[in-house]
Formats: C-alpha cells, structure tokens, sequence
C-alpha cells in the first residue's frame, strides 16, 4: 500500500537560495531527519544530482538505497532506483515559489510504498513524520 503526503512551510529566504541549500544533496545528511549517509553519484550537465546513494534510518526500518532525480526550474522529483529491502517505492519532489519580501514557499511531497508488514496508519505516520522534520529542518536553516 502506497502512502503519499505533501507539506508546504513559509521559509525566510529567497526562493533561488532555499532551491540551492536543497540541491545539495551530498549534505543532505547534515539537515534531513533520519538520513544517515547522501552522496552523489551522478550529476547532470548543469552540475545538479541526478543520482545518489541514500541511507536512511527511520524509527521503523534503516535501509539504503539509490535515487534519480529530475530538476525544474522550481525544484526538483525524485524516484528510486530499484526496490529494496524496505521499500518497493519512493517518488518525491520539492518545490518552491518566491512570496516576495524575501521569503518562499517550499513544498515537500513524498510516496513511499513499503515491503515491511506496517499497519496503513503506521506507514501513514512514517511519512508525516518525515515531512514535517524535513520541512521544520528546513525553516530552521534559514
């Protein structure tokens, strides 16, 4: 069963320097709640991630895994690889528009379809909980 979930945070940056610290992915580690290990494998030609090598540890499950990603000019999406021990499934992606004055709207969506035998809202609670530590990391860096 597939579990999908999105949230959005007003962030006090511009749109261009919250997009820039999210890119970032051989750092991710340094902010994102519960990964463990990020590096980047492949870049595209404009110097963007366009695969990586992930490690997550969550309160359910560690699993490590790869992901490609695809950039648009206000943010990016992502798809693993291959299945895993943990997941069969994962698509996701931010985006964030400039408000004015300074400040954006960063959203944060996330599908994860997991192999492990969870209850739906066990699941359910996996992906809010990472949302709301991705987005609430987010805001706190700025």
């Amino acid at each position: 069963m597939a579990v999908s979930e999105s949230m959005s945070v007003t962030v006090s940056a511009s749109a261009a320097d919250v997009l820039a610290f999210l890119r970032d992915i051989d750092h991710q580690q340094d902010w994102f709640p519960g990964n463990t290990a990020s590096e980047v494998l492949d870049r595209d030609a404009e110097g963007r991630c366009s695969r990586a090598r992930l490690v997550n540890d969550v309160k359910v499950a560690k699993d490590e895994f790869q992901l490609d990603y695809t950039h648009t000019e206000d943010g990016f999406s992502w798809s693993l690889v291959a299945p895993t021990m943990v997941q069969k499934r994962q698509e996701g992606s931010w985006r964030v528009v400039d408000t004015g004055a300074g400040r954006c709207e960063a959203t944060m969506s996330l599908t994860v379809d997991t192999t492990l035998p969870l209850p739906g809202f066990v699941q359910k609670k996996t992906v809010k909980d990472t949302l709301k530590g991705a987005t609430s990391a987010l805001v706190k860096h700025f």
